[in-house]
């Protein structure tokens, strides 16, 4: 019974990780979130029922497909301490990997099921509601969530309000206030709206789609990131062409919008003062989305973090700096712009830091992922399953230019909470038994 209890206790506690992660800096006070807290209940339950079991070891998430393969790239940034540039630095990027890793492991343990699956996805559809009703608020009204970086309460939650009239960001020269959401910057919320999008443009509710799409596109373009925008054509491309497979839609669409810019254009010498001002606008925001105005040396900053870093890789012989080594290398150099060392793209930390056999492996594992829901999302056997793979096919793919926003997403949760999703949904597939009956958790 007390063991049953124990179980119990468990299964809860992987729900409140997968949710409290999502929430991530939302809810924390310093650098301490509600996540850690979470994360540190959850394994002393898990060290618990290990002493009710005489300490008998179960490892079935290794026979999970694609966990062998993350579990050496975690072996290998271990071992990259041995030659990381600063040992320091080495261990805090080894604990972000090993928050994402339980993440990852949570969601893929705890959603073994289509039913804990569908709980998952009802859990953080909700938080996800939320957060995009509170973003709109930040958008459009003198509304901020007080853990954010332009917010003046954030004090009081051991953070440091940034200065809002320095932001990178073209919002900034206007009065509109760019949302942050359950984020402490744009960025971050950016590509979280990436991942979610395609959860509202593959559903089936007209009335949920329409407001998924609208709203998510909205807040988008109100953080003006670049990278998330691509994110943003690149998904609603990928929709119409392999999922609706309704070329002439895409076409149609191309071609309204380079109409409705090119009439817009032509407002710029209009004597009303409104429509000038919206046709200016419109222009400024094209122009900056193709990189040809680069407001606070955006571009400039992030091409010297690329060019520093790879410099220091090309002196590896290819095997990496280690563990938080382009972090570490950028502070020897000095900070560029005076206060950036994170590399600010992704899947060139991943070289840098992992080196060229990690990001080739990378590339594989995650090519593979994508390439099985998408396979699976063409069977009509389970329409929730089929739903699923639609929506995680399209959020893995767009991830893949709007990582490139973020200064890096090693420490981003929801991309943690993305790949488990992909990588449950992928075996609940291949075990179709699990669809109709819910074993215990182990």
């Amino acid at each position: 019974m007390k063991s049953r209890k124990i179980q119990s206790i468990q299964i809860n506690f992987f729900l409140i990780l997968i949710s409290s992660a999502y929430l991530g800096i939302s809810i924390s006070f310093g650098d301490i979130y509600l996540f850690h807290i979470s994360l540190i209940l959850l394994i002393l339950t898990t060290f618990i029922k290990l002493r009710n079991n005489s300490y008998k070891i179960r490892i079935d998430i290794l026979n999970k497909k694609y966990i062998p393969t993350f579990l050496f790239f975690f072996i290998w940034y271990l071992i990259s301490l041995f030659w990381t540039i600063d040992i320091l630095l080495g261990m805090k990027y080894i604990f972000y990997i090993f928050c994402g890793m339980m993440i990852l492991f949570s969601v893929v343990k705890y959603a073994s099921t289509i039913k804990r699956f569908n709980n998952v996805f009802r859990v953080l559809g909700i938080i996800v509601l939320i957060e995009i009703i509170l973003a709109l608020l930040e958008s459009f009204t003198s509304f901020r969530l007080p853990i954010s970086s332009y917010s003046s309460h954030a004090v009081l939650f051991g953070k440091e309000p940034v200065n809002y009239s320095k932001l990178d960001n073209l919002l900034s020269l206007s009065k509109l206030t760019p949302p942050t959401g359950f984020n402490w910057n744009t960025n971050d919320f950016a590509i979280r709206m990436v991942i979610v999008l395609p959860f509202f443009l593959c559903s089936k509710r007209v009335g949920l789609k329409i407001f998924g799409i609208l709203c998510i596109t909205t807040l988008i373009v109100m953080t003006a990131s670049r990278a998330a925008f691509i994110a943003l054509i690149l998904i609603f491309t990928l929709y119409l062409v392999l999922i609706k497979k309704n070329i002439p839609t895409l076409i149609l669409i191309w071609f309204s919008s380079i109409g409705l810019f090119f009439s817009i254009a032509q407002l710029q010498e209009s004597s009303n003062p409104r429509i000038n001002e919206l046709a200016n606008s419109a222009e400024a925001l094209g122009l900056y989305f193709s990189g040809n105005i680069d407001v606070g040396g955006s571009l400039k900053w992030r091409r010297e973090l690329i060019e520093n870093g790879l410099h220091a890789f090309g002196e590896t012989y290819g095997i990496g700096l280690g563990a938080g080594g382009s972090a570490a290398n950028q502070e020897f150099v000095g900070a560029v712009d005076g206060r950036f060392i994170s590399m600010h793209n992704f899947w060139i930390e991943i070289l840098v830091e992992g080196g060229l056999l990690i990001l080739v492996c990378l590339i594989i594992w995650y090519s593979g992922i994508i390439s099985k829901l998408f396979f699976i999302s063409k069977n009509k056997k389970n329409s929730k399953i089929k739903y699923y793979c639609e929506s995680l096919f399209l959020a893995m793919l767009g991830f893949v230019p709007a990582a490139i926003a973020a200064s890096s997403t090693i420490y981003f949760f929801p991309m943690w909470i993305m790949i488990g999703l992909s990588i449950a949904i992928i075996q609940i597939f291949y075990n179709q038994k699990d669809v109709l009956s819910e074993p215990p958790l182990q």
